[in-house]
């Protein structure tokens, strides 16, 4: 399916300071900045908060932050495995080719962000909110959205094999072109959502029967 252009989705000024010697600080507010090559790796914060940023090409893996604001913030090529964040508070964000495997941000509240060819397995969405958000050409087997609230999400050819969405609200999540085949889910929370009729056999079990 081809990608699209969203309103929602982070828009960068073209001119951002660059900083020589720059490390991240405990509660941070870091705007207009592009952040690139950097090792943040294995660090604890209480509260870090991006605004109009654009970091690439970055390690933020096992990183631990309490609470986490991304507003019209791009990753480009950046490592963010394991990262941890209690609160994350993320709008108009861009992850663009990002290693995402074990992200946890259970809680959270996310709208207008694009996930574009990004590796989220086992990454966890417990009880978040998602508005806006366009998964494109993702990998997200055994992710965990239970009990999250879904407003308008498309997961575009992704790959969404054993994924947890028990007990998962939907207003508008269309899966069409995405592979659902193992998908944990219960039939109160299929309202709401659009698959085309190929994908009917990999809910089957929900009805106990059999497809031949």
């Amino acid at each position: 399916m081809k990608k699209e252009n969203n309103k929602y989705f982070s828009r960068l000024l073209k001119n951002l300071a660059s900083l020589q010697d720059f490390e991240l600080k405990d509660e941070g507010e870091y705007e207009y900045l592009e952040i690139n090559g950097r090792d943040f790796s294995n660090q604890s914060f209480d509260s870090l908060e991006f605004k109009d940023c654009l970091i690439r090409n970055c390690n933020l893996s096992q990183l631990k932050v309490k609470k986490l604001s991304l507003v019209n913030v791009r990753f480009k090529n950046c490592d963010l495995a394991n990262l941890e964040t209690e609160e994350l508070y993320a709008k108009k964000t861009d992850f663009e080719k990002c290693r995402m495997t074990g992200f946890i941000a259970t809680e959270g509240a996310l709208s207008g962000i694009m996930f574009d060819n990004c590796q989220l397995n086992f990454s966890q969405f417990r009880f978040a909110v998602l508005k806006e958000i366009k998964f494109y050409n993702c990998l997200l087997s055994e992710s965990d959205f239970y009990s999250a609230k879904f407003f308008n999400v498309n997961f575009s050819d992704c790959y969404l094999t054993k994924a947890e969405m028990s007990k998962t609200k939907h207003f508008k999540s269309d899966f069409r072109t995405s592979d659902i085949s193992g998908l944990a889910i219960d039939i109160e929370s299929l309202k709401g959502i659009t698959i085309d009729r190929s994908q009917v056999i990999d809910l089957a079990w929900l009805l106990g029967v059999d497809i031949v």
